[in-house]
């Protein structure tokens, strides 16, 4: 990988100050914040505050035609207009989730300023948050989320996708569908790095392939053909597909550093990092999410994980029969995706069988999905959206 030089990084971040002069959105510094791969993120403190008791620090968003710690990747550049153009559709999107422990406020961040040609958005800061993956993986999870905590975290997350998924597919947001659902270049990415490579992880490890392989690529074929799909005239009657937010995982979900309140309510979830909204099947978001969760439980033992992926099937809710078996082909993708989202130049971080017992994993549920098993899903990772079904949501 060959990231900017750091006497190229002040260059970029000079250009962008320099860019901000005499806005109202200059900023004295930014500093650099961690977490951003393809992009280019600092906090912004800002020269004057936004207006009486308003913002004083925000996020500028700095987009190139490549990957931020890897300027050989090229990336689309048009990302960022389609980001621009999503979150100004939903300024804000602040939902109030009803849990057992009471109100959880989820939002996604709103847009200041975008400047289309050097691409710098000015978003939202949300002070003292911390993503949903690095919590889990912190030896202080437990204090942060503690007893209930994870699966009613889960239950609001997993409400909230329906709801957004629901208020997506109604009949005014047609427009922000024709506007933003191409997104031609994150399509073709996300198809890319899962569809596109989920037999050649396999057949890195043949014994894990033999006798399935015609299976598998016909598979690839169909749901690579689903990111060719577009929308249709009844598109608000159709449960599988729809806008999606395209990147759906632990890191593009913030919460609050402090302890998560499971018996008075009070806490707050943010949804973040909209570049790779699309139209496309929803099994994708979910199936998403809920591969990426068992991950932290799988490599690393986090039981925390699993209640999490609990409480977000039960927020969720009822699934079609389509749906349902999409989210298990598209987990089992993701899960062997994982095998090109770590260091590819380096050893395995874990050892071998480890790591064949993920990739089985996941090619087991692609395979039982694609057959709509419904029996040996029940008794999956995926048991508990499987068992919603049992009696007769899913014949």
């Amino acid at each position: 990988m060959a990231p900017l030089t750091q006497a190229e990084e002040q260059a970029l971040i000079q250009k962008v100050l320099h860019r901000l002069e005499g806005s109202s959105y200059a900023c004295s510094a930014l500093t650099k914040l961690s977490g951003g791969t393809a992009n280019f993120l600092y906090r912004g403190d800002l020269i004057q505050p936004l207006g009486s008791g308003a913002a004083e620090t925000v996020i500028v968003k700095v987009s190139t035609d490549y990957v931020a710690i890897n300027r050989d990747f090229p990336l689309d550049i048009t990302r960022c207009d389609f980001e621009n153009s999503m979150l100004k559709a939903l300024d804000g999107f602040s939902r109030t989730i009803s849990t057992p422990s009471g109100d959880t406020a989820v939002q996604v961040p709103r847009i200041y300023f975008f400047d289309p040609e050097m691409r710098i958005q000015i978003l939202e800061y949300f002070h003292e948050t911390i993503d949903l993956t690095t919590v889990l993986q912190s030896p202080s999870v437990n204090l942060t989320l503690p007893r209930l905590s994870p699966a009613l975290m889960g239950y609001a997350l997993g409400s909230w996708l329906r709801l957004f998924h629901n208020w997506a597919s109604e009949p005014a947001q047609k427009a922000l569908i024709a506007k933003v659902g191409s997104n031609l270049g994150m399509r073709k990415l996300k198809c890319l790095i899962t569809y596109g490579s989920f037999i050649e992880i396999l057949e890195r490890h043949p014994e894990l392939i033999e006798g399935h392989r015609d299976t598998l690529r016909t598979v690839k074929e169909a749901m690579t053909r689903e990111f060719e799909q577009v929308p249709s005239e009844d598109e608000e009657d159709d449960e599988t597909r729809g806008l999606i937010h395209g990147d759906f995982w632990g890191g593009n979900v913030l919460l609050s550093n402090e302890t998560w309140q499971d018996d008075q309510g009070a806490n707050k979830l943010f949804i973040i990092d909209w570049e790779n909204v699309q139209f496309g099947h929803r099994a994708i978001d979910i199936g998403g999410i809920l591969a990426d969760l068992y991950e932290r439980y799988h490599f690393k033992g986090i039981s925390a994980s699993l209640q999490v992926m609990e409480g977000f099937i039960q927020g969720y809710g009822w699934l079609s029969e389509e749906l349902a078996f999409g989210v298990a082909i598209h987990a089992g993708v993701h899960l062997i995706c994982w095998y090109y989202r770590r260091n590819r130049n380096a050893p395995l971080p874990y050892p071998l069988p480890v790591v064949l017992a993920a990739l089985t994993t996941g090619r087991d549920l692609i395979l039982k999905g694609w057959a709509k098993d419904k029996r040996w899903l029940r008794n999956s990772i995926l048991g508990s959206l499987f068992a919603l079904f049992a009696h007769g949501n899913i014949a």
